[in-house]
């Protein structure tokens, strides 16, 4: 007969953890040990974890891995593993994916190829763990602590979050909301992972998509105002990453405005003797040769009003002529600042 005695009676409270709920342990203790396998403080080896194996449904709260070698197991996968503690544990391509993880944590860790897909992570604290290799994708990483870790170009966590792709089937503003944040706080997560990795290029890709995140956020919630910020950022400077898109924002509006003002009441060069008007009415019957002189004439006042130089020898004629050429004004300091400002910031990266 078995006695209470014989038994684990570990108690994992999970307190804060959502639907986790309290768990007594019940299994029988394992060897001379007061508790059973999976929460005993005594180093098991990898064979005795496999011989006992947990059923599909069976929960391993608060179970205890501490020096643990687990290096390539899989029987962990689809379970419950709130609050278990893997200080120093060998997992590397063990697999946890779809594990519930909350609180769990890995310090000083070889976590190396191991998979956490779709596993949650909320709030689980990762120190001086080897995670080169590892696969995140689709895990639940809102308010998982990391610090210390080692990241490699293996590492994978997606293309998009799993909040990302939860955001349409919210049931109510406080979920949407509670979900968008979450978004946000991974892709900032990540760059900053990434950063004190010194991988650049992933830290440049997660910024990226935390801004398209943005911009699309910001036209659901019906945020126009930084909606068209965001879009106008995405498309002028690709949200301040990229010069050459500046610089070709720049050409394509000198060449717009040296095209317009020919037709919006022209320009006129002022000689010393004469006045000559640039103005075309008709651009089918105008002969070539006129046009390709008038349009440059055009191109050179459009590129020293951009560029507010302002030498008085060209002057447009009438009123949308004059707000052309004031608008571009206005446009090419805009722009000009905008590329030291992405220049600034591409050295400082």
């Amino acid at each position: 007969m078995t006695t209470a005695t014989d038994r684990c009676g570990y108690v994992t409270s999970s307190s804060g953890v959502d639907d986790a709920g309290a768990v007594c342990c019940w299994r029988p203790t394992w060897r001379e040990t007061d508790r059973c396998i999976w929460h005993t403080e005594t180093v098991v080896p990898e064979p005795a974890y496999e011989r006992n194996a947990p059923a599909s449904d069976e929960r391993l709260d608060g179970a205890n891995f501490q020096d643990a070698a687990l290096s390539g197991s899989s029987f962990l996968a689809d379970h419950s593993l709130v609050e278990a503690d893997f200080t120093n544990a060998v997992l590397d391509d063990a697999d946890l994916s779809r594990t519930d993880l909350r609180r769990a944590t890995f310090r000083d860790v070889d976590a190396h190829g191991t998979s956490f897909r779709s596993a949650n992570l909320h709030d689980a604290v990762f120190v001086f763990a080897d995670l080169r290799g590892a696969d995140f994708r689709n895990a639940r990483l809102y308010r998982a602590g990391l610090t210390d870790v080692r990241l490699n170009l293996e590492t994978e966590f997606g293309t998009r979050t799993v909040y990302e792709d939860e955001i349409a089937t919210s049931s109510s503003d406080g979920d949407f909301t509670a979900r968008a944040d979450s978004v946000q706080w991974v892709y900032r997560e990540l760059q900053r992972l990434y950063d004190e990795n010194a991988f650049p290029e992933r830290v440049h890709t997660y910024y990226l998509r935390e801004m398209h995140f943005r911009r699309r956020h910001a036209w659901l919630t019906r945020d126009y105002l930084q909606a068209i910020k965001l879009a106008g950022s995405r498309w002028i400077m690709h949200y301040g990453t990229s010069p050459w898109r500046v610089v070709a924002t720049s050409l394509l509006l000198i060449f717009v405005c040296a095209g317009l003002y020919p037709l919006t009441g022209g320009i006129r060069e002022v000689g010393t003797d004469t006045a000559i008007t640039y103005e075309i009415d008709n651009p089918t019957a105008t002969p070539i040769p006129v046009l390709a002189q008038t349009f440059l004439k055009s191109l050179y006042f459009s590129v020293i009003t951009f560029a507010t130089l302002g030498y008085g020898d060209i002057q447009p004629v009438e009123g949308w002529a004059r707000a052309i050429a004031g608008a571009e004004t206005l446009l090419g300091s805009l722009l000009m600042a905008l590329l030291v400002f992405v220049l600034t910031q591409s050295v400082r990266h």
